[in-house]
């Protein structure tokens, strides 16, 4: 009889092969959370349907696929799953669940009705969650930030307390709130994509980034736009990092703010307006202006305004000399 201890107890193991079809997926492993919780009216199924989404959901993971050939290679696993028997709930190893009954579903040959399992007789709502942060957060097989996140808004859910949840990650209550967090602006914006966890992620952690685009109104619009991105980040118009990095550049130059939010310019271009002077900015615009004027255009004036084109010419040039003297006075001394 083996035996493993969590949370200061000691938790008596069995080992044997149990049929595949009398396991069940575990619904609160994050791993698995993360692919059903976008599924409408999940809660509402049957169990049995359940079960079943659940494992067409996992299959289709890229962790579940990585698996199938070496399982397949070894004719088997090579570390035994963990299952309560009192639910036969999977508690370590939906992922390894899954590939044999993928394998078993489509007749590849070997032994894949009876999986290894390491087998407790029962655990306490904290111990198994001890139990999966110990080996996701602080183990071998690590959870993504955004599985951590749905681990700890599961938690929240069912009423557990802010501290509570911190002691089982080992973390700070403030990193707990600000994950759960995240993950309600994601539900909130009916976001379902775990890619998109890190632009949510952004701003939580950065209120002045919500608060000034509030201020703007264009925060719905930016939800919306993370909404809509893709699953590669580095496709993307703007990756969380520029979300990060940029857009406080914009908040601080309303002008150029109130470009982004009408759309006008993207937020690269915002940015790159942004940081720069308002005297760069003005000597960049008169630029831009003057480059559209054409000996065409000038010989089609009339002689009235082409008078007056030939003074504001003029005084222009007095305005140009004027900067380069002081652009070289300043020059000099620098």
């Amino acid at each position: 009889m083996r035996e493993m201890k969590i949370l200061g107890k000691v938790i008596a193991l069995s080992h044997d092969n149990l049929d595949i079809q009398t396991l069940k997926f575990l619904k609160d492993n994050p791993r698995v959370y993360a692919c059903t919780h976008g599924k409408p009216n999940f809660g509402e199924m049957p169990d049995e349907e359940q079960q079943d989404f659940m494992f067409d959901a996992l299959r289709k993971e890229p962790s579940v696929k990585n698996l199938i050939p070496e399982i397949k290679r070894h004719g088997g696993l090579m570390e035994s799953i963990l299952v309560r028997h009192d639910t036969m709930e999977v508690i370590e190893g939906n992922s390894r669940l899954a590939v044999y009954r993928h394998l078993q579903n489509s007749g590849v040959e070997g032994e894949w009705d009876l999986i290894p399992c390491d087998i407790v007789s029962s655990l306490t709502e904290n111990q198994q969650a001890a139990f999966l942060n110990q080996i996701h957060v602080k183990g071998k097989t690590k959870w993504s930030a955004y599985e951590k996140a749905n681990f700890a808004y599961v938690r929240k859910e069912r009423g557990d307390s802010f501290s509570n949840i911190a002691n089982l990650f080992g973390e700070s209550e403030a990193t707990i709130r600000i994950r759960i967090k995240a993950i309600e602006m994601m539900k909130n914006n009916t976001d379902n994509e775990r890619p998109h966890f890190s632009y949510y992620d952004v701003l939580v952690r950065n209120r002045e980034i919500q608060k000034g685009m509030e201020k703007a109104g264009g925060f719905e619009k930016l939800l919306s736009d993370i909404k809509n991105l893709g699953a590669d980040e580095n496709s993307n118009t703007f990756t969380a990092q520029d979300l990060r990095n940029k857009l406080p550049v914009v908040l601080k130059k309303p002008k150029v703010l109130r470009k982004y939010v009408a759309r006008e310019v993207d937020l690269d271009e915002a940015y790159q307006r942004a940081k720069i002077s308002d005297v760069e900015e003005n000597i960049k615009q008169a630029t831009a202006l003057l480059s559209d004027v054409s000996n065409d255009k000038v010989s089609r004036l009339e002689s009235n305004r082409f008078n007056a084109f030939k003074q504001a010419t003029k005084k222009l040039s007095r305005e140009v000399n004027r900067i380069e003297k002081m652009t070289q006075a300043i020059g000099d001394s620098k």
